[in-house]
């Protein structure tokens, strides 16, 4: 990095103290500059390499440093100015000593000479199939990097060829004349080409403007193609010798710069060397912060003592009473979870609790499904999506979200600002999506948010002004990069803001109602806390809410630093790995309901497998899962004519010798709905208000052909009735291992089945519940298998397959298979404690189900700790200059030290108040610090960037009465 004399006379050379001009350029290019500089009447030195280095681009950049490196030490100019494009990447890791270089921003050399890249694309685009001809070129016998391109392509391609392959000279001369076949032959011998056109491009830098004009005229008669004279210019080779700091056409490289290639915008650009004492070897590290410990409590604050989880979970409904102070779980119970109203569930499991001590709890910690389901489901309210795409890079088909509209405010990808917002856009926008298209709500994005987000906040606060309605802005809920899956994570957001508003609002009511007087907190999608502030705002974030607490219940309950964990609940079995104590996350953010989002969510397995999938036979075959349903036990203990539907069912058994899905048990969940029903649905509700009946008793109750035509799915979607049947939880209950509800009624279902099977009890039981074992163990083995391919790439290939048999039946004649995990497997969630040790073993490895490992959801809620982060870039600009993107309103500093320092201070300030609404006192920062890095062919290394990311973690231990309400 250039010091701050040697940086500060960059800048003066830049500004307009330019006393000399130095040229190192290609030969080519020696009859315009020398026009353009006699124009001018500039001072110039100039020095010209030899034509055609571009065709070996290494060798190109070997000989122009030496020649800066010459230049620059001898002080030759005041800027060195270089008569090359890109070429072929030959300018790419050119070093600007103590003198700064001007290099134009183009292709090559066509561009040079027609004034832009845009002019030679304009050109490309009508006759793509071109061999261009200038003074220059027919002087220096040589040609354009782009022309060789283009004709290496069309070789590779097997184009077509309309040039030569083998040329008369004899017949050449007595045509065009010795000067003009020498030329031609010259030029066209030894290349098969795709030329449809010869041009000259006349610059007008020659008085012997008409020979070269004459070659190309004699190339087109020859071969037969279309023959054009282009006007040139020598704007951009003036503009070149007349630079003083960077522009779109021509790029200053300030003194101990390197020229490196920008994919994304497709040119050169500058970035400094990295060469300062306090440059770091190592790449990457950590700096850790302290300003002396936890902060004082303000007035009406208190530390937490008490604290509640509570997991709303797709089966059941988790509540625990947590002593922070001692530790321990004080109190816990579980109740059915009420899709209809999660708050009936969350109050049947809280009822159970001891009322004084509910009194006292300090925090409350809740974990969900809502979110995710209300995004499967399509629930939330209307939302206008407004966007602000990149120049010439939006298209509609980009977003299916509709009502859309973009707006004109326009952002480089550095965050700089290219165009500004239009407010009356914006009103008219919104005005026009709230009177025709009746949003309830707006999303706004705009292309580099992540880096500025003024537009995004400027248009949010037009909105709001204009409508009051909410507006959720992409850079609020996502640091990605992609703008577009910014854009839908911001939509998506806006759609189930009522969701969880409605959720968080009856949960407090019932909770005030039980005498809890303390703040809630809600569990994101990584495990950790948010307030309910935070919650409702960005409920986005929530919806790997109950997955990510169960995995950090197990990883607080185990104490385990490397582990594989298995949560096993009703509906689902998820895993997740923990390594050196750290639950992996996926980094690319979640997907759910088929949208791709930006919420950084923990990276998990999910598998349609739990202690209420449901159990069939198909023509003698066993299946289990992936449908939930009831378990009958469950059912005979709340519905006393339960066994009437039993009955029935014995007496037609034959009826089921192939499917055993018409005995599936559909049961009311009760009269009390808003649901518009139709004669047949109404039929239905007023059978099952008498008793629960099989599918299959059902249909022939309401005359329908079989049950398969059952008008059930609304009632089913909308909670309205629930289906059972047999499940491994009822075959536990009929084997005496479980003995939570009716373990008779979850007997005589399963001697139905095992009479269709033709097994006895014992030996139907241990059949399937050794299925749902080996099922878990492969997921397990999956998820390992995950950090090096894609393992579900298994089921696809016989040979694996075959391998996998062999392990979970222990072998077979002539070998066997045997995989043996390097970690424990913890195993948390209500059946765990029956299948988790079983399939630990097939992989021979430890099991571990913890203490209360059967509400660890729960327990991972009110154990999980605040976490607030937030990442800043440094980058070099092309003035010698840095910018910070990630902060709004950050100013560009000239020193590169001070903008780390400025960069460290604000995120510390960020971070500490963003965890101190969170709801810690916590005030120890982390930051990583990320230098990217490259290195130079002279073993140098130039800076490209420095990610900065601040980290926050701390027990929710300030409790804020009143806050959140």
């Amino acid at each position: 990095m250039m010091e701050p004399s040697d940086q500060h006379g960059g800048e003066n050379r830049a500004a307009g103290m330019v006393n000399r001009l130095h040229v190192i350029g290609c030969g080519v290019l020696a009859v315009d500059l020398e026009a353009v500089a006699k124009r001018l009447g500039v001072d110039v030195s100039m020095q010209f390499l030899p034509e055609g280095l571009h065709r070996t681009p290494n060798e190109l950049r070997r000989r122009l440093q030496e020649a800066i490196d010459e230049a620059s030490s001898a002080r030759r100019g005041d800027i060195i100015a270089i008569g090359y494009g890109v070429c072929g990447l030959g300018t790419v890791g050119i070093h600007a000593r103590n003198v700064p270089l001007a290099i134009p921003r183009v292709h090559d050399c066509i561009a040079l000479f027609l004034g832009s890249d845009a002019a030679y694309r304009e050109q490309f685009a009508k006759y793509p199939g071109t061999y261009y001809i200038s003074a220059g070129w027919v002087e220096g016998k040589t040609e354009p990097q782009s022309m060789r391109e283009s004709a290496q392509q069309s070789d590779q391609d097997g184009a077509g060829v309309l040039g030569p392959t083998d040329l008369d000279f004899e017949k050449l001369l007595e045509r065009h004349g010795r000067e003009n076949a020498e030329a031609i032959r010259y030029f066209l011998n030894s290349w098969q080409r795709n030329y449809q056109r010869a041009a000259f491009i006349d610059t007008g830098a020659s008085a012997g403007r008409r020979k070269y004009a004459d070659i190309a005229r004699a190339m087109a008669d020859e071969f037969g193609w279309r023959y054009e004279e282009l006007p040139g210019t020598g704007e951009l080779l003036t503009k070149l010798l007349r630079v003083r700091q960077s522009t779109d056409e021509v790029l200053l490289v300030p003194p101990h710069h390197v020229t490196t290639y920008d994919p994304v915008n497709k040119g050169l650009k500058a970035v400094p060397v990295w060469e300062t004492e306090s440059a770091r070897t190592d790449r990457t590290y950590t700096l850790v912060f302290d300003d002396g410990g936890q902060t004082t409590l303000r007035e009406g604050e208190r530390s937490v003592r008490l604290g509640l989880g509570i997991d709303a979970g797709g089966t059941y409904t988790d509540v625990v009473m947590y002593d922070s102070g001692r530790d321990q779980v004080v109190q816990k119970a579980k109740a059915l979870t009420t899709k209809m109203d999660f708050t009936i569930g969350i109050g049947n499991a809280l009822d159970q609790l001891d009322a004084s001590r509910l009194a006292r709890v300090d925090l409350v910690a809740l974990s969900t499904t809502l979110a995710t389901n209300a995004i499967v489901e399509g629930r939330g309210q209307k939302v206008g999506l407004l966007i602000m795409p990149p120049y010439g890079r939006y298209y509609p088909w980009h977003f299916t979200h509709r009502p859309l509209a973009v707006l004109e405010g326009k952002l480089e990808i550095d965050g700089t600002v290219m165009a500004p917002v239009n407010p009356d856009q914006v009103r008219r926008v919104a005005r026009d999506m709230v009177d025709r298209e009746r949003v309830g709500a707006f999303a706004v994005t705009g292309y580099a948010s992540h880096n500025n987000p003024s537009h995004e906040l400027e248009v949010k606060a037009i909105l709001q002004d204009e409508t009051n309605l909410s507006v959720t802005c992409g850079h609020d809920v996502s640091e990605g990069l992609s703008y577009r899956t910014r854009a839908v994570t911001a939509a998506l957001n806006a759609r189930i803001i009522p969701c969880l508003e409605a959720l968080l609002d009856e949960a407090e009511i019932s909770l005030r109602r039980r005498g809890i007087d303390a703040p809630v907190m809600v569990v994101k999608s990584d495990g950790s806390l948010e307030s309910v502030r935070a919650a409702r705002r960005r409920p986005i974030e929530t919806i790997l809410s109950g997955p990510a607490a169960s995995v950090a219940g197990a990883s607080y309950l185990a104490r385990s630093t490397d582990a594989v964990v298995v949560d096993m609940g009703g509906t689902t079995t998820d895993t997740a790995m923990i390594t050196n104590g750290v639950v992996r996350t996926c980094d690319d953010g979640a997907s759910v309901g088929g949208f791709k989002t930006h919420v950084k969510a923990l990276d998990m397995r999910t598998l349609g497998l739990g202690g209420d999938s449901l159990i069939a036979c198909e023509k003698l075959e066993l299946r289990i899962g992936p449908r939930r349903v009831a378990p009958v036990s469950w059912l005979a203990s709340h519905h006393p004519r339960s066994a009437e539907a039993l009955d029935w069912l014995e007496r037609h058994l034959d009826n089921f010798d192939t499917s055993t899905r018409g005995m599936d048990l559909i049961a009311l969940n009760g009269l009390d709905h808003a649901l518009p029903l139709d004669e047949e649905e109404s039929r239905v509700v007023e059978l099952l208000s008498q008793r629960p009946f099989s599918v299959d008793e059902l249909a022939r109750r309401t005359d329908s052909l079989t049950w398969r035509f059952l008008p059930v799915t609304r009632l089913e979607e909308h909670h309205l009735i629930q289906r059972c049947g047999l499940t491994p939880t009822d075959l536990l209950h009929a084997m005496g291992r479980l003995n939570l509800w009716d373990a008779e009624a979850a007997g005589r279902l399963c001697d139905l089945f095992c009479r269709l099977m033709h097994l006895e009890r014992n030996d139907f039981a241990e059949r399937a519940l050794r299925q749902v074992v080996r099922d878990l163990a492969v997921e397990v083995l999956k998820k390992q298998l995950d950090e090096q391919v894609d393992a579900d790439a298994i089921d696809a290939s016989p040979a694996a397959m075959a391998l996998l048999e062999n392990l979970l039946d222990g072998g077979a004649e002539g070998y066997r298979v045997r995989v043996a995990l390097h970690r424990p497997v913890i195993g948390v969630g209500a059946p765990a404690h029956v299948f988790v040790p079983e399939a630990a073993a097939v992989l021979e490895t430890d099991a571990i189900v913890p203490s209360h490992a059967d509400v660890a959801n729960a327990i991972g809620a009110i154990t999980s700790s605040v976490l607030v982060h937030k990442q800043v870039e440094i980058s070099p600009d092309e003035f010698g200059r840095y910018s910070l993107h990630g902060l709004a309103s950050a100013p560009t500093f000239v020193s590169f030290e001070d903008a780390h320092q400025y960069a460290i201070d604000v995120l510390q300030q960020i971070v500490r108040e963003a965890a101190r609404q969170a709801g810690t006192s916590q005030t120890r920062v982390e930051i990583v610090v990320d230098d990217r890095i490259a290195p130079l062919a002279d073993g140098g290394r130039i800076f490209i960037g420095r990610t900065l990311e601040a980290r926050l973690s701390g027990c929710p231990d300030i409790a804020r009465l009143g806050e959140t309400r």
